[in-house]
């Protein structure tokens, strides 16, 4: 099912799932994110205000909408750069939340987490596998089978 779904600069959208979650917020403002790959590389990702950050919470534990604002917080406000684990670096078992920024993002279930320089995919639980999120002027599109979702005030600054 396609809707197109408000979403302030102000706000964050959260996606839920049974064993995980992910929080959707726009980037609003013009700016940039750096980020770190496994071949010793630093790519620059320019950002539009209408781009969107995605944290997916692996788990669904009473912390992890918390875990997530301060991340996207630290994404956007801070300007803390991405990360990018080889594919094979058994830390990627241990993430408790992935990031992924840009225009669009696919939710994927069958990818490790923290492996993927693509900035379009982003692992998350199974029930939110096959979801797609794209940003549009005020708001978000988004495909798939999402079942259950709530909006609230995003607690950091806007620049």
């Amino acid at each position: 099912m396609d809707q197109e779904i408000p979403l302030q600069p102000h706000e964050i959208i959260f996606l839920k799932g049974k064993s995980g979650i992910v929080g959707v917020a726009k980037f609003a403002h013009q700016g940039h994110i750096f980020m770190g790959t496994p071949d010793n590389e630093e790519i620059v990702l320019f950002m539009e205000p209408e781009d969107i950050i995605a944290v997916s919470a692996l788990n669904s534990t009473s912390k992890s909408k918390e875990g997530i604002k301060s991340l996207i917080f630290l994404l956007r406000e801070i300007g803390t750069p991405l990360v990018v684990l080889p594919s094979d670096h058994p830390t990627s078992r241990r993430l408790p939340l992935v990031a992924s920024c840009g225009e669009k993002v696919r939710l994927d279930c069958n990818i490790t987490p923290g492996t993927h320089p693509e900035q379009d995919i982003l692992c998350a639980c199974d029930d939110l596998s096959g979801v797609e999120i794209s940003a549009i002027k005020g708001g978000l599109e988004i495909k798939g089978p999402l079942k259950e979702f709530n909006i609230e005030k995003f607690p950091g600054e806007i620049s």
